[in-house]
């Protein structure tokens, strides 16, 4: 699937950071990219970079490839809780993961979590995602024994569904509420 999209296309520049947040998440909501690695290099910078706790990468097609060939296409799933505008030329968005993924020949459980992601536009490139933050809180023993299913129990909790979190979630800031 990631070889039809076209990588170098022209780029949706001058959009708006209302209208940029919409295209996200209207893109994350079809095509899950998040997960599938299906994304929309039309509204990223050709100096796009992603950073999480344990990757850094640059290049929006470099990106996407590893992100579908970390997850299993299968089960993965990149469930968008909020997607808003929440500062200067930054849009946040919460999400929930979960799913298995590949570490080379072993798949690997998910235990449902929250990501939040932050993406930040150039505005000397016309609102093009610029760079890509995800922040989430990585529990090794549990994402452990989450892998024996009679001890999943011990693994703590999960993240709730998607329809509890939009209703705990404040959508202007894109965090939970208590």
């Amino acid at each position: 699937p990631l070889d039809i999209i076209d990588w170098n296309g022209p780029k949706k520049r001058g959009l708006n950071m209302e209208q940029m947040a919409d295209a996200i998440n209207d893109g994350l909501v079809e095509q899950e990219w998040f997960v599938t690695g299906i994304g929309k290099p039309e509204l990223f910078s050709p100096n796009f970079t992603f950073t999480d706790p344990d990757v850094s990468l640059a290049g929006y097609e470099s990106y996407c490839r590893a992100v579908r060939k970390l997850f299993d296409q299968n089960t993965a799933r990149c469930e968008l809780v909020c997607c808003s505008v929440t500062a200067t030329n930054t849009i946040t968005l919460l999400w929930r993961n979960s799913g298995k993924v590949n570490l080379g020949p072993i798949q690997i459980d998910l235990k449902p979590y929250l990501v939040t992601t932050t993406l930040k536009a150039d505005p000397n490139d016309g609102n093009l995602i610029l760079s890509q933050v995800d922040e989430f809180d990585s529990d090794g023993l549990g994402l452990l024994l989450y892998q024996i299913p009679f001890l999943r129990s011990l693994a703590g909790s999960s993240a709730p569904s998607v329809n509890v979190l939009k209703q705990k979630c404040n959508f202007y800031t894109c965090k939970l509420t208590a």
